[in-house]
Parts: structure tokens; sequence; C-alpha cells
């Protein structure tokens, strides 16, 4: 995803910047043709360092950001996404 995406997006505007930083990294170190298990490999990644910088982000705030990275995904793998998602909320019960 382009960083640029994120920052124009208005799903993000009311963000907290050290968030948006975060997500500002998590897109430049991705590539557009990152699967679905890659994409939920490095939400991953990025959730294991938001909290050690004391950063939590609401379940909602983790829907939007989802929903924001699928963008640019074709139905296909925008379907692949939404399965890995509900089989890991799943996995929390």
């Amino acid at each position: 995803m382009n960083p640029a995406d994120l920052l124009n997006n208005p799903q993000l505007q009311n963000i907290s910047p050290e968030k948006l930083a975060l997500l500002m990294n998590l897109a430049q170190n991705n590539s557009p043709k990152e699967t679905p298990q890659e994409m939920a490999e490095s939400l991953k990644n990025a959730s294991e360092t938001a909290q050690k910088q004391g950063i939590n982000f609401s379940s909602n705030e983790r829907e939007m950001i989802v929903e924001v990275l699928k963008q640019n995904m074709s139905p296909q793998e925008q379907k692949k996404v939404d399965l890995l998602m509900q089989m890991m909320k799943n996995m929390k019960r």
C-alpha cells in the first residue's frame, strides 16, 4: 500500500499520530503483492511492536486498518483476508 493513501484516507483522520506512524511504517514495508497470510503476519508483527511501545489499537481501529489495507486487493484476496480475520477472531474465543 502506498503510505500516502493512509494519510489521505478519511477513515484514518482521527487516529493518533503514534498509531498513524506505525501504520505508515507497515505500509512502507509491505509489498502490494503480499498474500493475505503475509498481511496477517505483518499485522501481527506491527501489533507486537505497538505493544512494546505502549500503543494499543481498539478492535474498531484494527477492523478499520484491515479494511484500509484490503482496498488495493482483488475481490478474491479480500475474501481470503475476511476468512483469515474470522478465523483469528474465533481462535481468541
